[in-house]
């Protein structure tokens, strides 16, 4: 065990490299040996190591953990680092295959059969003891550790090799068997070594003992240089624009993403697929939420738009920030008008003096992770009521509200406008979305995110927005058009099917082919585009909702019963995964098998009392079995529990409608006109009331 990790294990990461990594990192430290001593000494270089007595910072030597429902006896034989497990009355010993992760803390990953390897919920805290640190701690809320739950250390969330390895080992293939559910997984190097940012490492280090120049991928250093800015002056880049390259090559382990291809390495928007800003993984203005790294935040940032790049601020091979403090960011702002109290108003030195206390506030993450912002907004009380996020200033001023924030941010700056683009335009009126659609000085992820949100209001009110965005420069913008291009009908699609499933990115071909399939609107030649299509699906199909892409695209195929299988199985691997359970609903009612779907229903609502979703699949298929006092009450209960949802509002009206309870229903339709005027004019609830 190691107490005061940050001068101990720098050291460590000297020490072990050589073991760990030795083919890669020696061939690079021959010409790179400053760059490799760096890398050594970096997070990256101890990612996941095999456990050894070297590599193990936990507490093996009489180590226990104890709550409810759990007990953890930690131990080590002949070398050789187990854990005894006991819950739910049950008892087994584990062998730690390997340690994962170093700082701010140390997971363990244990065999459990079928190549699987399941990160354990207990974790070491590495952090010194004076921070609170040295001990072992429960990463889940108690409610999630029930075996067979699906965010139980043993559950799918909680795999390896689905969820992690991606990113903390290099040159991964992950090689899941949709058939068997068993994984073959293998690497080139345990964590994350040279090629995996530099993708042709190996081929550039062969080259040079053979006197030839082989560049070792692409380039990612950082060009041209800074010219700070003032108040009335913003930072000026000047010289030679960086490679969007690096950003790329960062954001796609540093980020929340859907891997599209068994290629290693890939670019974003290409080989991988960026999440969207989607509640809950964002609040509403764009502020980071769940566990969604820092891709999708720096995205949104003015920095980005200005050419800004990752090794601006920090060091690619130790990946800490290339200066302290304020330092870092007066390389653009200057120091005279922004490091001062005049800027910040706060006392010189102290709390709220910093950048980044404003600027990249921290929300913290596995319990001890503090990470920060970035996308570098200014502080705005008044935004983040409305978007209810966390207001920057309360994070020190802990016995203060957001009104005395917003109080003194007028106090104090009284020329700063609290407002929020991002959060304003996704609560306006339709013009005004469209207008910030087309303007390109907008973040792209806004627009694609927005296109994404609005897809229902666009394809009604305004196709072409849609439709031109298919032929955007940015297959960000390209991948979210075909998204939302499955809400048009079908014939507007005809001129544009060719480009979108000859697209340069691959990204862009899969949402054509997803769109148009699934409209039953593909052309007669397609090319390699449904090969790629049917891979993405065996490459997702570890997890249940890629499992239940497949049984969708079973069924655009008629293959009921495969179709069937997968959602049953997407259901054993998570319980309360809600589109498998209305999917196979669907295809049970289809097959007039109305009491297996509402079984399964109420087997989902077991696991999610009171979700809306499943409430209003289970009044469909009562109302088909003709039992409608219990078909009514579901569908009421959807609606009183989802009133943003216009759907489940207008199909319990229709049903009150049409079993004679027609002045109920009158009132259900009276509260769609007024919360939803646009869907009630499109649907005609006018004459209905009438009736």
């Amino acid at each position: 065990m190691i107490s005061g990790y940050k001068p101990l294990l720098l050291l460590l990461g000297y020490l072990l490299v050589s073991l760990v990594h030795a083919e890669e990192s020696t061939l690079c430290i021959q010409c790179h040996a400053k760059e490799t001593a760096q890398w050594q000494q970096s997070q990256h270089s101890v990612s996941m190591q095999v456990a050894t007595a070297e590599t193990i910072l936990g507490n093996f030597v009489q180590g226990h953990f104890t709550d409810e429902g759990l007990k953890a006896d930690f131990f080590s034989e002949d070398g050789v680092y187990k854990i005894k497990l006991t819950e739910a009355d049950d008892s087994q010993i584990w062998q730690v295959k390997y340690a994962f992760g170093i700082y701010p803390l140390q997971q363990y990953l244990i065999d459990t059969g079928d190549g699987k390897l399941q990160a354990l919920n207990i974790a070491w805290d590495t952090r010194d003891a004076e921070e609170g640190g040295q001990r072992w701690f429960r990463l889940d809320d108690p409610d999630h550790q029930s075996p067979g739950s699906s965010l139980h250390w043993r559950g799918v969330y909680q795999n390896w090799n689905s969820m992690c390895a991606d990113c903390h080992s290099t040159g991964l293939i992950k090689g899941y068997q949709p058939d068997t559910g068993r994984f073959s997984t293998r690497f080139d190097q345990i964590s994350v070594s040279c090629s995996a940012c530099h993708s042709r490492a190996q081929a550039h280090a062969a080259a040079a003992e053979q006197g030839k120049s082989l560049p070792a991928g692409e380039d990612l250093a950082p060009k041209g240089s800074w010219v700070p800015g003032t108040r009335d002056r913003k930072p000026q880049h000047v010289g030679p624009e960086s490679s969007a390259a690096q950003i790329e090559t960062c954001g796609r382990c540093h980020s929340l993403r859907t891997r599209l291809s068994v290629q290693p390495n890939g670019r974003m928007h290409d080989q991988y697929a960026l999440t969207r800003l989607h509640a809950p993984l964002y609040f509403n203005d764009g502020r980071v939420r769940d566990e969604v790294f820092v891709l999708g935040s720096f995205l949104q940032s003015k920095m980005h738009r200005a050419g800004v790049v990752c090794t601006n601020c920090h060091n690619p091979h130790t990946a800490k920030p290339i200066l302290k403090g304020n330092q870092l960011c007066s390389q653009c702002h200057q120091s005279s008008v922004f490091d001062s109290a005049d800027h910040h108003q706060h006392e010189e030195g102290g709390p709220g003096s910093q950048c980044v206390d404003c600027h990249m506030p921290e929300r913290t993450y596995m319990q001890v992770d503090p990470r920060r912002e970035h996308n570098f907004t200014t502080p705005n009380p008044r935004a983040a009521q409305r978007a209810e996020s966390p207001d920057p200033c309360l994070a020190c001023h802990q016995d203060a509200d957001r009104q005395w924030s917003i109080n003194q941010v007028q106090r104090l700056w009284p020329e700063h406008v609290e407002r929020s683009e991002w959060l304003d335009v996704q609560q306006a009126e339709l013009p005004a979305m469209v207008a910030f659609l087309e303007d390109g000085r907008q973040a792209d992820l806004h627009r694609a995110t927005l296109l994404e949100q609005q897809g229902a209001r666009l394809s009604a009110a305004a196709p072409n927005v849609i439709l031109q965005h298919l032929q955007s420069p940015k297959s960000l913008l390209r991948t979210s058009a075909w998204k939302t291009a499955a809400t048009l009908e079908p014939t507007l699609l005809v001129p544009y099917a060719a480009f979108g499933l000859g697209d340069s990115s691959l990204s862009v071909r899969l949402s054509a082919f997803e769109t148009l399939q699934g409209m039953n609107a593909l052309p007669r030649d397609v090319g390699d585009v449904r090969e790629e299509y049917e891979a993405y699906l065996d490459l997702q199909a570890d997890r249940p909702s890629g499992r239940t892409l497949r049984a969708r695209y079973a069924m655009w195929q008629g293959q009921i019963d495969s179709a069937e299988r997968d959602l049953r199985r997407a259901i054993e691997m998570d319980d309360a995964y809600v589109p498998a359970f209305v999917l196979l609903s669907d295809i049970l009612r289809g097959q007039r098998r109305f009491e297996e779907a509402v079984i399964l229903l109420g087997n989902g609502l077991e696991a999610l009392p009171g979700n809306a979703t499943l409430l209003h699949v289970r009044g469909l298929a009562r109302l088909q079995q003709k039992q409608l006092p219990e078909a009514l009450g579901d569908l009421k209960a959807a609606w009183s529990g989802a009133r943003d949802n216009p759907d489940f509002g207008y199909r319990y009206g229709l049903a009150l409608y049409h079993t004679g309870h027609k002045q109920q229903a009158r009132i259900v339709f009276s509260e769609l006109q007024q919360a939803f005027p646009e869907y009630a004019a499109r649907a005609g609830l006018s004459a209905l009331m009438r009736n």
